[in-house]
């Protein structure tokens, strides 16, 4: 009988432990990353004030553009004077000529398609 108790109180107490480890592990909250609140955007009245002396966002813009287009059309002509497959300037592209354009010169072609024709 006593083989019996002990038997029952060992089983018991076996059951209560794995029990215990079966319970899902108690973890501090994670705020969710991919949640968006918005608390974190700016809105129009935390802009910051533009500085003295730089241009007004209309003011300025057009000759940004035509210097940007005049450096880029520089590069463009030396391009163009590497070239030796023949073809008539009014059928290249100025975004061709890779080897001889920069990063932003080529960028600008890409998105503003120029011939190099347009460039002589």
């Amino acid at each position: 009988m006593a083989l019996n108790l002990s038997a029952i109180a060992f089983v018991s107490s076996f059951l209560a432990l794995t029990a215990s480890a079966c319970a899902p592990p108690k973890q501090a909250e994670v705020p969710d990353v991919d949640k968006d609140s918005g608390a974190d955007m700016a809105g129009p009245e935390s802009a910051p004030a533009p500085s003295e002396g730089a241009p007004a966002p209309g003011e300025g813009a057009g000759s940004g553009a035509d210097e940007m287009k005049t450096k880029c059309c520089a590069e463009c002509k030396a391009g163009l004077g590497k070239d030796r497959s023949g073809a008539s300037p009014e059928t290249v592209p100025c975004a061709d000529f890779t080897d001889t354009l920069s990063p932003w010169c080529l960028e600008h072609f890409r998105s503003h398609p120029v011939m190099a024709n347009a460039c002589q």
